[in-house]
């Protein structure tokens, strides 16, 4: 009978491959890491333009369900909404939309009761102004908001324009020198 001697040279990994396998799958496991960090941020960001186009729409339908104050604009009108300044919602080049809008910050229940003599098409369009304006508010509260509206050709044409600042995750070494935090715009146009 014969007997089996060991192999003169063991098979296996040595320390040093180890620890180069565990350097490899090391880095592999950081760059995943830092893949999802940049999706988590990224999908933040998308959520927010997500929201501020609902807002812009929300603003365009009203618009569309009051066509008697908004269709029937004759001049130039500019509405500016902006949570910093006092009042927060003013409007220039039409006189009943700034009483619309004077009546629906002094009274923010008044379109809302039974009394349908109070509440004109030109203090809908207030009321609704002020309600998009505390939404808008409550979602970026540094944003400002303008509402520019011509007549063109018997044609009524609205721009809600919708400017924030966001954060922007930096993404690789060469922007890191640029600034994190970045102005964005929204803009709708709207034919009531």
């Amino acid at each position: 009978m014969r007997r089996l001697s060991p192999p003169s040279a063991a098979h296996g990994f040595s320390l040093v491959e180890v620890l180069v396998a565990l350097i490899i799958v090391s880095v592999g496991l950081l760059g995943i890491a830092k893949m999802q960090a940049l999706l988590i941020a990224d999908s933040g960001v998308s959520r927010v333009r997500a929201l501020v186009a609902l807002e812009a729409s929300s603003l365009a339908a009203s618009m569309h369900a009051n066509r008697d104050y908004w269709a029937g604009i004759a001049a130039p009108v500019s509405v500016t909404v902006d949570p910093a300044s006092t009042p927060a919602v003013s409007a220039s080049g039409d006189a009943t939309l700034s009483t619309g809008i004077s009546a629906a910050v002094a009274d923010p229940q008044a379109c809302e009761s039974t009394v349908v003599t109070y509440c004109t098409p030109a203090n809908m369009a207030g009321y609704d102004l002020v309600q998009w304006e505390m939404a808008m508010k409550s979602l970026l509260p540094s944003s400002t908001t303008q509402v520019n509206c011509q007549n063109a050709n018997l044609q009524v044409y609205c721009t809600v324009t919708i400017d924030w600042t966001e954060n922007i995750a930096n993404a690789n070494a060469q922007e890191q020198g640029s600034a994190a935090l970045q102005n964005q715009s929204y803009q709708l146009v709207v034919s009531p």
